[in-house]
């Protein structure tokens, strides 16, 4: 017996022996391998941490799109049904009384098989800060007082049986100014991708990378938790200037507020455009049409449709609709400039040498070219005319006169040098280049009529950009919208600097341009566009339109405009105005814009620090239909300004004669030595006589009309530009151009 027991006793050791060997070998060849089964069985947790969304601000610093923390309100099903009776009433009473949520909902996904053991189940979502704040308040309430100690235990026990019930970050983007500044800001979707504007441009700085936090089971199978921070995204600071963006804004609605129908669907024109921009840098200052949308509502419709015709729509109807109202027209549209493009052909004219500051003109009326006859906007003619007047009278046949001389090669070549027909590259999505006649493609009769801006299409960021180039001194400046990019923590990762990627014309082209716009708009088809107490120039232009259908010349339909610059002497502002298809009977009238522009001009160039200089007489009051009330205030006193020397030297150059009678600088200290003499005239600290008589401009009026030619040129059906967009402009700022943080910062 004790045999046997020994016997089996061995063998017992003996199979345990051969079973640690075995766990020992086990372990030593797959022992990581099975660890992480096991692992893999434990309880642990992994979530995302959703990134920041960059904002948008305007050049002062105003926030124009930012992204707010929310949460959605998450049920863990599971969480409370692990014991129904003590934690399903109060967490019903508790999603109750602090989200207003109905019990009934909620029991309903705790009972149902098919939720019953999720662990995810959104309540609510765009919870807000205060409302996650007051669940906690209500979940760690201290007991009322006048409760028992047993009252007060019970009141915790009910508390704590709160349960499955957790908040998942998201963030929200908002637009703190609904529809300001809409088609350049653009918008973003739920899932964060920029849809139009500059969120779509620079999503990608916008946009950052997740972070995540998870938990897991050490080698020690202790619990740890690590945390990888969301790289969020990038601040970006544009050109746009708020002020000036509410300024254009205001008038346009004004004027749909005044011609609009409900015909019309309260729009004053089929089409409203205003570009104001900085002439020396590029720098768009504000842009803005009459379709303007809820940032924060982008599929909103009612603005413009009843509800009724929103239902009626198909689903391609409904899509178009909305890429209609979210198109930018100052950089997607294209469409026949008219004569704002007479200052860049005789500019062109002027610095290849096809003519000269002293050449003249004879209008008769018209040029007949090859086998067709094109009108002047003046069909009795304007008769002898020098090349300022061509502008100042805005004589189409002046115009196919110069064209004439420079050539179809030459007047293609400063086309493209001025960019049309090519990308001004922009950041903004979408833009149009036009369409433009080549070399190949050109005749006479298409040089004719693209003179005087009707034979070719443009889109408002190009005739601004050249109009820019004409004025400035010769310079193509790369117009632009971004100004700087700040990384998360403020530091300034890239400044946006001005750009030239060309000169097309010379500094003395340019300062004779100027005079002959400057003419225009005291003496010619501009006078309308004054603004009393400043020196402007600028250009009218009415294009007759194109039938779609017929792609003939429609009778009536007209797209009037002005573009304008201050002051002449060294332009600061540009603003151009488009008015297509204004809502009255006669459309051929530049002054719908001419009169849009004052308005805008009047509140933008004392927001830009500009000083009245000039004198406002009654009688320009008078033509122009203002009142004293309506002019900027120190541009009704009449003062005009001048160079003057006190009698130590020193040059002042925007010295004046104050109510007073003394000579003063610009910040009113009077000047030594000098006075005004029995003449009225000034003489300075040097002794030079100035005569600073104020002068009465001409009260006549001067229209601009415009020639009936239904059978000009109309532009190319499309053009094909091969490589021609490629590496010729600057697309933006992308994440490659940016420092690393802190380099060359600010």
């Amino acid at each position: 017996m004790q045999i046997k027991l020994t016997a089996v006793f061995a063998f017992v050791l003996l199979g345990l022996l051969i079973l640690l060997i075995r766990i020992t070998v086990i372990t030593a060849t797959n022992g990581n391998e099975y660890a992480k089964q096991v692992l893999s069985q434990q309880s642990y947790d992994s979530r995302s941490i959703p990134y920041r969304r960059g904002e948008i601000r305007d050049r002062n610093g105003i926030t124009l799109a930012s992204s707010e923390r929310v949460y959605n309100l998450i049920l863990d099903c599971m969480a409370v049904n692990q014991d129904r009776d003590h934690y399903v009433q109060p967490t019903l009473d508790c999603l109750s009384e602090v989200f207003g949520l109905d019990p009934a909902d909620v029991r309903s996904l705790l009972d149902s098989e098919k939720t019953a053991q999720s662990q995810y189940q959104i309540l609510m979502k765009n919870v807000t800060e205060e409302q996650k704040q007051a669940y906690t308040d209500y979940k760690t309430m201290t007991p009322p007082e006048g409760l028992t100690e047993e009252g007060k235990r019970d009141f915790r026990s009910l508390r704590n049986s709160i349960q499955g019930i957790w908040f998942e970050e998201q963030y929200e983007r908002v637009y703190p100014y609904d529809d300001f500044g809409c088609k350049v800001i653009g918008f973003s979707n739920d899932v964060g991708d920029g849809i139009v504007g500059v969120e779509a441009y620079y999503d990608s700085l916008l946009k950052g990378t997740d972070g995540r936090t998870f938990g897991y089971l050490n080698q020690d199978s202790e619990y740890e938790r690590t945390t990888i921070s969301p790289d969020h995204g990038k601040t970006l600071t544009l050109t746009i200037d708020m002020d000036i963006q509410k300024i254009v804004e205001k008038h346009i609605q004004a004027f749909d507020d005044l011609y609009g129908t409900d015909e019309t669907r309260g729009k004053g024109a089929e089409n409203i455009g205003v570009l104001v921009m900085d002439p020396d840098t590029g720098e768009i200052l504000a842009m803005a049409d009459n379709t303007g949308y809820n940032l924060n509502k982008p599929s909103d419709l009612t603005k413009y449709y009843t509800g009724a015709e929103i239902r009626s729509m198909s689903e391609t109807g409904y899509v178009d609709t909305l890429n209609s109202m979210w198109q930018n027209f100052c950089v997607s549209h294209s469409y026949e400039p008219g004569s704002v493009v007479k200052p860049v052909t005789v500019a062109s004219a002027l610095e290849c040498g096809a003519v000269t500051d002293t050449d003249t003109f004879y209008c008769d009326g018209g040029e007949f070219v090859t086998d067709t006859q094109i009108n002047c906007d003046n069909v009795y003619g304007h008769g002898d005319e020098t090349l300022e007047y061509a502008i100042v009278n805005s004589c189409n046949d002046a115009l196919m006169q110069i064209a004439a001389k420079i050539g179809i090669t030459r007047f293609c070549n400063y086309q493209r040098l001025f960019n049309f027909g090519n990308l001004t590259g922009i950041d903004l999505p979408a833009e149009t280049t036009g369409v433009v006649y080549t070399e190949n493609s050109m005749h006479e009769v298409e040089l004719a009529t693209c003179s005087f801006g009707q034979g070719f299409t443009l889109s408002m960021v190009q005739e601004a950009c050249a109009f820019s180039t004409v004025i400035n001194g010769g310079y193509y400046y790369q117009p632009h919208v971004l100004k700087q990019v700040q990384n998360a923590d403020g530091i300034v990762e890239k400044s946006v600097q001005p750009l030239v990627l060309k000169q097309p014309i010379s500094t003395q082209v340019s300062a004779l341009v100027r005079k002959y716009l400057t003419t225009a708009v005291q003496k010619g088809t501009g006078r309308k566009s004054q603004v009393p107490g400043y020196l402007t120039g600028g250009k009218t232009g009415t294009a007759e339109k194109i039938n779609p259908d017929t792609h003939e010349r429609d009778p009536g339909k007209y797209l009037v405009s002005f573009i304008g610059a201050c002051p002449m002497d060294h332009p600061e502002v540009v603003i151009y105005v488009i008015v297509d298809e204004p809502n009255v009977q006669e459309q051929a009238d530049s002054t719908y814009a001419q009169e849009l522009f004052r308005s805008i001009a009047t509140e933008v160039f004392p927001s830009l620090n500009l000083y009245p200089t000039e004198p406002v007489t009654p009688e320009l009051l008078s033509f122009l239909g203002l009142t004293e009330d309506d002019v900027v205030q120190g541009g009704d006193t009449g003062v005009m300004t001048f160079q003057a020397f006190d009698s130590y030297g020193t040059l002042y150059n925007d010295a004046y004669v104050n109510e007073e009678g003394v000579v003063v600088s610009a910040q009113g200290q009077p000047l030594e030595g000098a006075y005004v003499n029995d003449d009225g005239d000034v003489v300075d600290g040097y002794g030079n006589v100035i005569t600073v008589h104020k002068t009465q401009r001409q009260t006549e009026e001067v229209i601009d009309p415009v020639a009936d030619n239904p059978d000009v040129a109309s532009p190319p059906e499309e053009v094909d530009l091969g490589d021609t967009q490629a590496n010729t402009v600057w697309s933006g700022v992308t994440g490659e151009d940016l420092n690393p943080a802190g380099e060359n910062a600010g």
